[in-house]
């Protein structure tokens, strides 16, 4: 193939990579497996991972090297859209305990499946381990604009930022879920330093 280029980069938190090349096509890199190959040990810790810049010819990664698109399909697997649908980024989450439902585990989380049919996943857990409470949900933007605490929830979660942006780009969706992909990278999914 001549001419490969890159139009997303997504990482996941399953340490795979999610790659969309012109044309619609999606591969799936081994973050795991490009670390080994090129002795990158940064990449084993996700805060490294998920902090790169992508062009349409390379992606480039400050705690590693450069990949060219050619060498990332060379590298990446095909995958059919279908698995995509549960492949996720944490756009932010905290922890809000003490609260009257768990005194020490009470986590808020936003989550992205950037390519699902329904990519905005929320999510409460409380207590944790086996006897864990709370719950979550998969919602589309309509769905998720639809829902009257959609902005406490990620005022919870620690991604009060992100309120504007998802208003404003309400008519964008694709726009909107590059830029908050984006910014989950920059976070590592942690919320904003009050």
């Amino acid at each position: 193939m001549t001419d490969i280029r890159l139009q997303r980069a997504v990482p996941t938190e399953g340490r795979h990579m999610i790659l969309q090349f012109e044309g619609g096509e999606f591969r799936l890199l081994d973050m795991s497996q490009l670390r080994r190959d090129t002795g990158w040990e940064q990449l084993a810790y996700p805060q490294h991972a998920k902090r790169f810049t992508f062009s349409p010819e390379a992606i480039e990664w400050p705690a590693g090297g450069t990949v060219t698109a050619p060498a990332l399909y060379r590298r990446s697997a095909p995958v059919d859209r279908a698995p995509l649908e549960h492949q996720v980024l944490r756009l932010c989450y905290q922890n809000v305990a003490p609260t009257e439902q768990d005194r020490r585990h009470h986590v808020y989380e936003v989550s992205l499946a950037r390519f699902g049919s329904k990519p905005f996943r929320v999510g409460e857990s409380i207590g944790g381990g086996h006897a864990e409470r709370g719950g979550s949900n998969a919602l589309t933007l309509a769905g998720l604009l639809a829902w009257p605490w959609w902005r406490r929830h990620f005022e919870l979660a620690g991604c009060g930022w992100a309120i504007a942006q998802v208003e404003a780009l309400q008519h964008d969706p694709e726009r909107l879920l590059d830029l908050l992909v984006g910014e989950a990278c920059r976070t590592n999914g942690l919320p904003a330093a009050g």
